[in-house]
């Protein structure tokens, strides 16, 4: 009769990720899993200046409201990856609010194709009619690469 501590892999299951591989629990490679085709992306789109990238901060990475207050303007598009844990593990893409991603320049399909949650922020103190009318843009174009896609 074997016993469990004759199995050249006992204790090594305690660990968490520590089930060999050949068990089919996951990808072999796991720069795979890393990769940002396989993570959810979230899209923060806004009018400038609506506090896309304050709610970012404050939220995902600690920082102090008040703090927020002297961020630069995004000018480019930010890719910011969350991993808190294995089951924890997204993509969060930060617009700026200059950019018209209705421009045909833009690939509609790559923008919304493997979009996990698109998050349109509105400035409560500012004219909100325009950001109204940019989200409703936004929301039938995000709709209508869905169905398609």
């Amino acid at each position: 009769m074997t016993s469990f501590e004759d199995d050249e892999n006992f204790g090594s299951y305690s660990v968490v990720g520590s089930f060999p591989k050949d068990f089919g629990y996951g990808p072999e490679d796991q720069d795979e899993l890393a990769s940002s085709d396989n993570k959810p992306r979230i899209l923060l789109l806004g009018l400038r200046r609506s506090g896309k990238s304050s709610i970012q901060k404050v939220v995902f990475h600690k920082m102090s409201p008040n703090e927020t207050l002297f961020l630069e303007s995004t000018n480019k598009i930010v890719k910011d990856d969350i991993s808190n844990s294995s089951f924890v593990q997204f993509q969060i893409w930060d617009f700026p609010g200059q950019i018209d991603f209705f421009d045909p320049a833009f690939d509609s399909e790559v923008l919304f194709g493997h979009c996990g949650a698109l998050v349109f922020v509105i400035d409560a103190q500012d004219d909100y009619m325009e950001a109204l009318g940019k989200l409703h843009m936004t929301v039938t174009r995000a709709y209508k690469v869905c169905l398609d896609g």
